[in-house]
């Protein structure tokens, strides 16, 4: 999983925090800006999409 530093304009540019990309909108939401150029990826493989199983069968 892909991880993002992020500063908040309230605190010291040195004191930065470390969190999963997904929550992202959620940090910005209450202030938080992302560090630019520097992102971290933790993820050794990449991890496929499950897709969504269609019924088969009679449809009419």
């Amino acid at each position: 999983m892909t991880r993002v530093r992020m500063t908040h304009p309230g605190l010291p540019q040195e004191q930065q925090i470390e969190v999963d990309e997904v929550s992202v909108p959620h940090y910005r939401a209450a202030g938080w800006r992302a560090v630019t150029g520097d992102t971290t990826d933790t993820t050794t493989t990449p991890t496929a999409r499950r897709r969504r199983q269609t019924q088969t069968g009679d449809e009419g």
